[in-house]
């Protein structure tokens, strides 16, 4: 049965998935000699099977079975792979500040892609929700730093940022669309496995000392980020895309906090204003969507 639209528990859903990818800089910085691509895998790898065993476990095997709109499964795999692989690459390249500024391009792309798209209407409330959220991340970047930057690697990062954003907009879009077909553990279950093999070169490409010397970080960050994933998919499935991609921004703050109390890294005034609109966003459509 389709979650309610009026109901404020998927907005809570996404924004606690949300809140839990912002791990993901913790998981970067823990492992070494290691490709975007390879630690996308990994990732993926570990958390096919936590799915694959928990739906066992329930006997709810059932709803993995491919219904309608199967070509739509594979665009969903293939635009989170390549999500993952650009948005890490775009760390990598450029830097945390780089890469989560580019990334949440993504609400911009969504907001003028789903009208057309799934014929969800745009409202005064989305606007000024996007519009803070979009300063938001713009503070916390601090875009007049990081572009006096013109070195090569940076470059680099700031295309594989883009795509990262552009990519993530189509994986919000095509959630939406197959909410009605598949459960939020199913998406993920479909999500995880065919973006798997789209991330198996880079995996057989990385010798096999590497994966063991990092087999415990990239166990748990599997294990996390799926369970991420699975709250994220199910809460989204029940909000407009638009409102979806705006309470993902939720993780670009709790990235910021992971960082200043793990990673030990300081906190400016910009980025405390940043969360600060973020999180007003945030609350503004969660209270007027419906």
């Amino acid at each position: 049965m389709p979650v309610q639209e009026s109901s404020l528990k998927p907005h809570f859903e996404v924004i606690t998935g949300s809140i839990i990818y912002g791990t993901i800089g913790v998981f970067l910085n823990m492992t070494e000699d290691m490709s975007a691509g390879s630690l996308l895998f990994s990732r993926l790898f570990f958390g096919f099977f936590i799915i694959l065993f928990y739906l066992l476990l329930n006997r709810e095997i059932e709803q993995l079975r491919p219904k309608k709109r199967r070509k739509y499964l594979l665009l969903l795999g293939f635009s989170n792979a390549v999500t993952g692989i650009c948005y890490f690459s775009s760390i990598q390249y450029s830097g945390v500040s780089v890469a989560v500024l580019l990334f949440y391009t993504a609400p911009i792309y969504v907001n003028i892609l789903a009208p057309p798209i799934l014929g969800e209407s745009r409202s005064s409330n989305s606007f000024l929700s996007l519009l803070l959220a979009i300063t938001g991340v713009l503070l916390i970047a601090r875009p007049s730093e990081i572009l006096i930057d013109t070195g090569s690697d940076f470059q680099k990062g700031f295309i594989f940022g883009l795509l990262s954003g552009l990519s993530f907009s189509v994986t919000i879009i095509t959630i939406r669309y197959l909410r009605n077909d598949y459960t939020g553990i199913a998406q993920t279950f479909w999500l995880t496995g065919i973006s798997l093999l789209f991330t198996l070169p880079a995996a057989l490409a990385t010798p096999l000392a590497v994966f063991v010397k990092n087999l415990d970080v990239l166990f748990f960050f599997g294990l996390t980020i799926t369970l991420a994933a699975v709250i994220y998919l199910k809460g989204i499935s029940g909000v407009k895309a638009q409102t979806g991609s705006i309470l993902a921004l939720m993780e670009p703050v709790s990235g910021i906090f992971f960082d200043v109390t793990i990673l030990k890294t300081p906190l400016y005034i910009s980025t405390f204003l940043g969360c600060a609109l973020i999180l007003a966003a945030a609350y503004i459509v969660s209270k007027k969507d419906g």
